[in-house]
């Protein structure tokens, strides 16, 4: 059974993104090895809304998880998409469902402070691996939108600090 784990960046004042939807505040962190190729090598599937999909086509000519499955969660995009991505423009409550029973590894939820935020509400998300940055952007895309889910408590199960003061915090939520 497969485990669905967030892993997303966010400011110091708790920004995702910045306003226009770029990450080049990340940019400084580039030469950073804090774990990448361990953490891909345990992921079957990865799992983003449109708006990542797209900012990830600005970024990346080719798709950037090669071998693994790809599922956009979007009721607007239209195909064919790069690599071996989908498009799923269904309800959440199947797809975690359909993403709960594949073999080949965990699932990443990239990015996305929607759909991040939408399976933390469901109960779906097992884990959140919140990679903090020194940076206070003042304005942008929240980590958590307003219409985050009300009160949880995951637990913090780690605490990694890399070079130039990057912290990844590692929560696990209870089923």
């Amino acid at each position: 059974m497969a485990r669905l784990r967030g892993m997303m960046a966010s400011s110091l004042d708790g920004f995702a993104a910045e306003a226009d939807g770029g990450v080049s505040f990340l940019d400084d962190f580039d030469g950073v090895d804090w774990g990448y190729d361990a953490f891909i090598a345990g992921i079957g599937t990865v799992v983003m809304g449109r708006r990542t999909y797209e900012h990830m086509l600005d970024l990346a000519p080719d798709w950037p998880y090669p071998g693994k499955r790809g599922i956009v969660v979007s009721q607007s995009l239209k195909g064919p998409l790069r690599g071996d991505a989908e498009i799923w423009s269904g309800e959440l409550a199947p797809l975690v469902e359909k993403l709960r029973g594949l073999a080949d590894g965990d699932v990443w939820i990239v990015g996305g402070p929607m759909l991040q935020s939408a399976l933390i509400a469901m109960g779906a998300l097992d884990r959140l691996e919140l990679c903090v940055v020194p940076r206070i952007l003042g304005a942008g895309i929240r980590t958590f939108p307003p219409s985050a889910p009300g009160p949880r408590v995951p637990e913090l199960t780690e605490v990694k600090q890399y070079r130039k003061g990057l912290v990844i915090l590692d929560y696990r939520f209870g089923t």
